[in-house]
């Protein structure tokens, strides 16, 4: 029975109709996958974060870091693009479009916030940490927390939290070996009543500068040194031109990570859950990042550039600088703030 085996209409549109049944599937099955892909991308929103430091520097992989694990925790809803090195201004500039919505998130240090909020002022003040202990226990403690955080939404924005710099002390182009060796001399600081105060009681003269002018500004010249985290010496270089690196440790500035009221409110409760989340861990274990990487980078820049750290003496630098205290326990906006950081310092306000 070799012949050929001929298929009854039956069976041949039973086959057909299969066939067609298979096609439709797959045209749902690709139209739900093209649909769900279209709400995906709906859903999904890159937001703008700026900052004015170098990438490769401490708070630049910290940042690094925050974005990722946010993007990769909300599944890619939230998408965070990064703008370093100040090209969306000085902290100043954005800040201010920060607080308009315009911009996401920003870095923005104690110095600039301060001049919004008064209380900001206090953990400027020179020598209110001298360790790395009395600083993480204030910035742990919640009463400080909200001295610093609760007044942020009447200026329209809100702190996500903080990420710590390490100490700063002062870097200059010509040897110095005490106070006295300060007098008169030009350094570089930020805009900022406070360290503007503090360069005065030194002694030296207190120069405000934009972070990206201070290298020129070292090369030419139009300043002898400056303020600041001596890891700078190294990530930006600046030990090419400043050579002597004395560590005073004067201020621990408090870099703060803000957003924009627009940024939360366009938030799910998850995925704020998550951002919150994320920094909180992030900020937690920059104090030791920060220290480490400040040794670290500091070392650097007296292996390969040849800066020579000098040590002196602080106590005249704190004594100087006391009145500063005094005036602050004067003002409502910053007696309280400054009162709660003594008594967990266990310190007395002479």
């Amino acid at each position: 029975m070799g012949g050929l085996v001929r298929r009854s209409p039956v069976f041949a549109m039973t086959i057909s109709s299969g066939k067609e049944k298979m096609k439709i599937s797959r045209k749902i099955l690709g139209l739900a996958c093209v649909l769900a892909a279209m709400a995906t991308n709906a859903e999904a929103k890159t937001y703008k974060l700026a900052h004015n430091v170098q990438p490769d520097s401490t708070a630049g992989h910290m940042l690094s870091e925050f974005v990722e694990r946010v993007e990769e925790g909300t599944d890619g809803r939230v998408k965070i693009k990064i703008f370093a090195n100040g090209v969306l201004g000085d902290q100043l500039d954005y800040f201010s479009q920060i607080q308009k919505g315009v911009i996401d998130l920003g870095l923005v240090n104690s110095a600039a916030l301060e001049n919004v909020i008064p209380a900001y002022g206090v953990v400027n003040l020179p020598y209110i940490f001298r360790t790395s202990e009395e600083y993480g226990a204030v910035m742990a403690d919640p009463g400080v927390r909200a001295a610093l955080f609760d007044e942020a939404g009447k200026h329209n924005f809100v702190p996500l939290g903080f990420l710590s710099s390490g100490f700063r002390s002062i870097y200059t182009t010509s040897p110095v070996a005490n106070i006295d060796d300060l007098h008169g001399k030009k350094l570089r600081t930020m805009s900022s009543e406070t360290y503007i105060e503090m360069l005065d009681r030194f002694g030296a003269v207190p120069t405000p500068l934009s972070f990206g002018e201070l290298y020129s500004g070292l090369q030419q010249g139009v300043v002898d040194g400056a303020e600041g985290g001596l890891a700078g010496l190294w990530s930006a270089k600046f030990g090419e031109v400043a050579k002597y690196a004395l560590e005073t440790d004067q201020t621990r500035l408090t870099d703060f990570v803000v957003a924009s009221q627009k940024f939360q409110d366009s938030l799910s409760p998850e995925d704020l859950e998550v951002v919150n989340s994320v920094f909180a861990d992030i900020s937690a274990r920059s104090i030791e990042i920060a220290d480490r990487s400040e040794a670290e980078d500091l070392q650097k820049a007296v292996d390969q550039l040849g800066v020579e750290v000098i040590q002196i003496d602080k106590e005249p630098l704190m004594k100087s600088v006391e009145p500063m205290y005094t005036e602050a326990a004067k003002d409502p906006g910053k007696a309280a703030l400054l009162e709660a950081i003594f008594a967990i310092e266990g310190r007395q306000l002479d």
